[in-house]
C-alpha cells in the first residue's frame, strides 16, 4: 500500500500528510519540555518507557549542607571516545546528536544541579582526539581546549591517543589541565613509565576522590604497533587492588577507576575487561569506561559501571554516596545530547567555530554523490566492499583486505564532501602490498575468519567458511579473480600499514621484511576511486564476499 501510494503521488510533500494540531506555548516552555525528553528518553527504543529512576534523575537537588561540612554524595560525570567530534552529526532517526557546544551544556547542567551535599567530578574514558579534520589536522589541540574549559579532573589513556606517536601524546598531556592516567602500562622490562602516571587524588566538596586510570590491553592491536613498541599493557585487577589500597592510605574517601575498556551483559552474565575488573579487583567504588562506543550501565559484582556513547552523543553519571552503607539501589544514568534542542555553550561554541573555520575550505570540498546511505551494519556490508575495492584498485593487487575497525562512520546519502570521507577513514594509514604464495594467502584468510564473525572485508576474493570448525581449518572454498585459489601460485595482497603491523599480519611469515610500501594514503585511494565511478555517484557492491556455509 505504501509503495502504491508513493508511486501514485510521485512527489511526497509533508504538508499533504500532516497538519499540526497543537503546540506548547510559550516557546521557552516547549524548549524546556523537549530538553527534558532528550535527557530521559531512550531514543533507540521509544516504545519502552524510561526507568523511573531515570525519569526522576536530577529532579530534586540535595539538601543544603551546613557551612564547611563535606559533601555526602559524589556525582561522577563521565564521557568517553569523543574522537574529535567538535560538530554535531545525524544519529539515525534521533536527529542530530553531539556537538561540543551542546555536549558542554549538558555537562555543565549536571554540574550545576549537584549542589548542597552533592559535589561533582568530571572524568573521561579516553580516545579524545582522533577522528575529524578540525581535530586531526591540529593534532587534537581544539579538543584539549574544550576539555580544559570544562574542567575535567582526569582521563584514561585510550588506544587512539597513541595514533600520532608518544611524542604528540606527551605534548597533549603537558598542555592538559587534567591528568591522563594508565596504571597498567609499563615498559618492556615491567618498570613504571616515567611520563605515564597511574593515579591521582582530587578534592571535590571536601571529598577526597582517588582516581585510577587504565588503558585497554588491546592497545597494541588497535593502534599502530610501532607507536607502542616500547610499552606493555597488563591485565588490571591486581594492579587496581594495589593502587586502591595505596590511595586509601593516602587519604582517599572514594576510589573510582577511569578505564579505556569495556564490558557487556547478556543472558544473565557480563563479560569484558571491566566485568573482569569488577569481579577481580578490591577497594573500588565505581568504574567509568570507554572504548566500545555504545552506552552501558550496570552493577557488576556490586560495583556500578557506566559508559556513555561515543562522539559526545551522551554523558553518563552516577550519584555515589560517600557512605558505602547508603548505596543500596544506586544506578548509573545516561543523558543524551540532543543537538537540536540543547542550547550551545557560548564559550565552547567559540572554540569550535575557530577550529572548524580553519579547515572549512578543505572539509567542504565536494567529492561525489552517494546514491543511498551506506551503513556499517553487521560484519559484512557494501561500504566495506567499497573501501576494499578502492584499495585494490590503488595498489593493483590481486586481493585487498580492509579491517572493519578502520571504518569509522556511515557514508550518508547525498552530496559527500572531503570531510565526509575523512571521518570515514581518519587515520592517514599508508597502503602496502606483499607478495605471497597461494598457501600463505589461504593461511592469512583463515586468520580473518578465526572469530565468531569476520571483522574484515575483502576485494578480489570470495571466501566460504564453516564457523563450526576449529580456527585455522574453517575455510571451505576460496576464489581469487573468479578462479579457485592455487596454493603454489603467487598473489599480491594489499592492506594498510596498520594491518600489516598488527596481529592480523602475523600469519604471513617474515611479514615486515616482505612489505612493499606504496606511498598511497588510504583516504586518497578511496577519494580517487569514488571520483572515477560512473556519473560521480557512489554505489557499493552489496555482494557478501565472506560467507558461512549454509
Amino acid at each position: 500500500l505504501l509503495i502504491d501510494e508513493a508511486a501514485r503521488r510521485k512527489t511526497l510533500k509533508p504538508a499533504d500528510y500532516f497538519t499540526p494540531s497543537w503546540r506548547l506555548e510559550p516557546p521557552e516552555l516547549a524548549r524546556q519540555v523537549q530538553a527534558a525528553i532528550d535527557r530521559t528518553a531512550d531514543f533507540e527504543s521509544v516504545a519502552k518507557p524510561a526507568p523511573a529512576a531515570m525519569r526522576a534523575a536530577s529532579a530534586v537537588a540535595p539538601a543544603i549542607a551546613p557551612a564547611g561540612a563535606p559533601a555526602t554524595v559524589l556525582r561522577i560525570i563521565s564521557t568517553n571516545d569523543f574522537h574529535g567530534a567538535l560538530e554535531a552529526h545525524p544519529d539515525g532517526n534521533a536527529g542530530n546528536r553531539g556537538g561540543a557546544a551542546q555536549f558542554a551544556t549538558v555537562i555543565r547542567r549536571l554540574q550545576q544541579e549537584c549542589t548542597g551535599t552533592c559535589a561533582s567530578v568530571l572524568v573521561d574514558g579516553g580516545d579524545e582526539f582522533q577522528g575529524t579534520p578540525a581535530s586531526n589536522l591540529a593534532f587534537g589541540r581544539p579538543v584539549l581546549a574544550v576539555f580544559n574549559a570544562l574542567g575535567f579532573a582526569a582521563a584514561a589513556i585510550g588506544n587512539h591517543d597513541f595514533d600520532w606517536g608518544e611524542d604528540t601524546l606527551r605534548a597533549r598531556m603537558r598542555e592538559a589541565r587534567y591528568g591522563m592516567f594508565a596504571a597498567n602500562i609499563t615498559d618492556a622490562a615491567g618498570r613504571a613509565v616515567p611520563w605515564i602516571r597511574p593515579d591521582t587524588i582530587v578534592e571535590r566538596g571536601g571529598i577526597r576522590v582517588g582516581i585510577i586510570g587504565l588503558a585497554t590491553i588491546a592497545t597494541p592491536a588497535t593502534t599502530k604497533a610501532a607507536n607502542v613498541a616500547d610499552l606493555r599493557f597488563h591485565r588490571a585487577a591486581s594492579i587496581v587492588t594495589a593502587r586502591a589500597k595505596d590511595l586509601r592510605a593516602r587519604g582517599a574517601d572514594v576510589v573510582i577507576v577511569v578505564a579505556h575498556a569495556g564490558a557487556s551483559c547478556g543472558n544473565g552474565a557480563c563479560s569484558g575487561e571491566l566485568a573482569d575488573l569488577a569481579a577481580g579487583a578490591a577497594g573500588i567504588d565505581a568504574i567509568a569506561g570507554g572504548h566500545t562506543h555504545n552506552e552501558f550501565t550496570a552493577v557488576i559484582a556490586g560495583v556500578p559501571e557506566m559508559r556513555a556513547r561515543s562522539s559526545g552523543r551522551s554523558v553518563a553519571y552516577l550519584d555515589l554516596p560517600v557512605d558505602s552503607a547508603s548505596r543500596r539501589g544506586i544506578e548509573p544514568k545516561i543523558v543524551y545530547v540532543g543537538t537540536d534542542t540543547v542550547p550551545p555553550d557560548p564559550e565552547i561554541a567559540r572554540i569550535v567555530a575557530s577550529a572548524t573555520a580553519s579547515v572549512r575550505a578543505l572539509v567542504d570540498r565536494p567529492i561525489a554523490t552517494v546514491g543511498e546511505t551506506l551503513h556499517r551494519t553487521g560484519s559484512q556490508y557494501p561500504l566495506g566492499n567499497l573501501i576494499a575495492d578502492a584499495q585494490r584498485a590503488a595498489t593493483g593487487a590481486d586481493v585487498a583486505v580492509m579491517n572493519n575497525g578502520g571504518i569509522r562512520t556511515d557514508l550518508r546519502a547525498g552530496a559527500a564532501t572531503y570531510g565526509s570521507f575523512f571521518e570515514l577513514q581518519p587515520f592517514g594509514n599508508m597502503l602496502v602490498r606483499v607478495t605471497v604464495t597461494g598457501a600463505e594467502l589461504r593461511d592469512y584468510l583463515e586468520h580473518l575468519v578465526r572469530g565468531r564473525t569476520p571483522a574484515s572485508h575483502v576485494s578480489g576474493a570470495t571466501i566460504t567458511y564453516d564457523p563450526e570448525k576449529r580456527p585455522g581449518e574453517r575455510i571451505v572454498r576460496v576464489t581469487v579473480g573468479g578462479r579457485p585459489l592455487d596454493p603454489a601460485a603467487q598473489y599480491t595482497l594489499a592492506m594498510s600499514d596498520f594491518m600489516a603491523t598488527t596481529p592480523d599480519g602475523l600469519s604471513i611469515p617474515r611479514m615486515e621484511q616482505r612489505v612493499e610500501s606504496l606511498g598511497v594514503v588510504d583516504l586518497d585511494a578511496l577519494i580517487d576511486y569514488v571520483k572515477a565511478l560512473p556519473g560521480g555517484v557512489v554505489r557499493a557492491d552489496p555482494t557478501v564476499r565472506i560467507t558461512p556455509v549454509p
